[in-house]
């Protein structure tokens, strides 16, 4: 009875040895640095030299757009290196796509090239839709705001106003899908209602 014991009780050991060994090669794969994805489509904000690579190849093309999508629009300066770029070409067009909205601003409406600090909350309710911008500074530029997923009717749509700090800018513009555009060429905070 004891040689039985004793075999089993190696067997038991030897399988325990066989686990912990196979359990710790596994684990040691853990401490291999992930790889990095090869290629980020979307990001969560904007880097100058992804707005700068943008902009220099659709300034080679007539009428071409620069298109950088982003998660966010939280924290989204664009240099002014980025806006020289594109004052550069007569009808080039810097798009920012996120989810709830489009920003653009045509070459052809820079005045003035400085940073333009498009950092913004944007967000909206059955009553009214909101573009918060960060800074209340003048853009130099015309910013075009389309947002994507309001949620305004058509009819309050249709009879909604624009207001810039509470200054009443006019009707709302619609694009062709019938989203409302606002049009800014300074921060601040910019009311549909």
């Amino acid at each position: 009875m004891k040689h039985g014991v004793k075999k089993a009780l190696s067997a038991a050991i030897a399988f325990v040895t066989t686990a912990t060994l196979a359990l710790t090669a596994y684990a040691m794969e853990y401490d291999l640095k992930p790889e990095a994805p090869t290629a980020n489509a979307t990001s969560v904000s904007a880097s100058t030299d992804s707005l700068k690579s943008a902009v220099d190849t659709a300034s080679g093309s007539e009428g071409a757009t620069a298109k950088v999508e982003v998660k966010s629009t939280a924290s989204l300066p664009v240099s002014s290196s980025v806006i020289k770029s594109l004052s550069k070409s007569d009808d080039a067009v810097l798009e920012i796509a996120s989810p709830k909205a489009t920003i653009t601003i045509d070459s052809s409406t820079i005045t003035k090239v400085r940073k333009v600090d498009l950092s913004s909350k944007i967000y909206s309710s059955k009553s009214r839709a909101v573009v918060d911008f960060r800074s209340n500074a003048k853009f130099g530029c015309e910013v075009k705001i389309t947002l994507k997923n309001c949620k305004m009717t058509e009819a309050a749509l249709a009879k909604a106003h624009v207001y810039c700090d509470g200054e009443d800018l006019g009707p709302v513009e619609l694009d062709e899908n019938g989203n409302p555009v606002i049009t800014a060429t300074k921060g601040g905070k910019y009311e549909i209602k």
